[in-house]
């Protein structure tokens, strides 16, 4: 649980909008700004994002976490950090930007 409020502290200081930087092509400065506002006033209400078994992400309260949630919590971190990874890939590439997932947008 320690973890999980450090990243709050982390979120609720734009960390999300700052590991984005700049655009890739077909992005927007205001896309990518609206994805670290969410994020952040996600973080604010202390929500967390978590996969249930279907592949699905949404979010809970940190508060409401159990140890049964953490894998849930890890799965659905990694996909944010799959996606972030793809975007410093492509941006070595000059590539499109990968599809944002849905639970950013």
């Amino acid at each position: 649980m320690q973890t999980e409020r450090s990243q709050l502290r982390q979120r609720r200081q734009g960390k999300l909008r700052r590991a984005l930087g700049v655009p890739l092509p077909g992005e927007s400065v205001e896309q990518l700004d609206r994805i670290g506002e969410r994020d952040v006033i996600r973080a604010e209400q202390g929500l967390v994002a978590v996969m249930d078994d279907g592949g699905f992400i949404s979010y809970k309260h940190v508060d409401g976490l159990g140890r049964l949630d953490m894998n849930y919590r890890t799965a659905a971190e990694q996909v944010t950090v799959g996606w972030l990874r793809e975007r410093v890939q492509r941006r070595r590439e000059g590539a499109e930007a990968p599809t944002i997932p849905y639970h950013l947008r």
